[in-house]
């Protein structure tokens, strides 16, 4: 039951975080909405790495390797989170989050090509999440008379190919995790990941001329809320596979998140959903669960 119940927290939190990433990113920029919540991410899990011991014996000559590569799913992660906080503020929700969702293909296939063997009913997963992605991308709107037409169809494509390259990134970030996690403490890893992801997008900010600062103080109570969610998204799944993100009920559980997210869309913003896409989303979603129980 424990393991049902940390995978439910787990969904909950994320679903919820990226809902609110969805509007304050439509508010503030997406830079800066990720920004705040990987800041505060950072911070909370440092206060977590400090009492759990974290840092003992952790900047040594041995870890080099494996630092690096925890330091390139910070950087990778952030582009990722990037690329899908911009889509949901160009698009609906509903389109965006399946097709993120579906970044278990690019880990399954990175495996696959290492001499990985996986099991029939996992390789169908990965068939239905395919399809289901093209359904969604595909199979959703209504056209629009005469000269908005064109628009409209450079819209759709820049939605869906910027949801396509987020969910592409971040499987392999996902790599990035699982290479450091192979020889460093899950905690570890997921500070090392914050950490460098909030620098990642700092220099975005700067690069880019933007002031990190938000507008108004309102947005650091929404910073708080959105860093603690994440956090405590991630936490709970570690907890509930006993510090191991492999495959267990938790993970499968944790792994539809992204329906509370659609399901907040669908219930406040009143996102309309075409059949196709909400069977799309079915397949996308029941892929991944499948493929984390298998």
């Amino acid at each position: 039951m424990i393991p049902v119940t940390m995978g439910g927290l787990s969904a909950v939190s994320l679903g919820v975080a990226d809902f609110i990433a969805s509007q304050n990113s439509e508010r503030i920029g997406a830079a800066r909405a990720l920004g705040g919540m990987l800041l505060v991410s950072s911070l909370l899990l440092s206060i977590l790495m400090l009492i759990q011991g974290g840092f003992d014996s952790l900047f040594v000559a041995t870890n080099i390797w494996l630092i690096l590569l925890a330091s390139l799913h910070g950087a990778t992660i952030a582009i990722a989170l990037l690329l899908f906080f911009h889509a949901m503020t160009i698009g609906k929700i509903s389109v965006v989050a399946p097709i993120v969702a579906a970044h278990p293909i690019v880990i399954v296939t990175f495996h696959a090509s290492q001499g990985t063997h996986f099991s029939a009913i996992q390789m169908a997963s990965v068939v239905g999440i395919l399809l289901g992605v093209a359904l969604v991308g595909t199979g959703g709107s209504r056209h629009p008379p005469g000269d908005q037409l064109n628009k409209h169809y450079a819209k759709w494509q820049t939605v869906v190919f910027t949801s396509l390259a987020a969910s592409l990134i971040y499987g392999i970030a996902i790599l990035f995790l699982q290479g450091a996690a192979a020889g460093l403490v899950d905690l570890q890893v997921l500070w090392f990941g914050r950490c460098f992801g909030f620098l990642t997008v700092l220099t975005v900010l700067l690069v880019s001329k933007q002031t990190p600062i938000p507008p108004s103080t309102k947005w650091w109570g929404l910073f708080l809320l959105h860093g603690m969610l994440d956090t405590g998204g991630i936490l709970f799944l570690l907890l509930g596979t006993e510090g191991g993100v492999g495959n267990s009920i938790t993970a499968v559980v944790a792994s539809t998140f992204p329906v509370i997210t659609m399901g907040l869309a669908w219930v406040i913003l009143k996102e309309h959903v075409r059949p196709l896409q909400f069977l799309g989303a079915v397949f996308v979603f029941t892929g991944v669960s499948m493929i984390a129980a298998y």
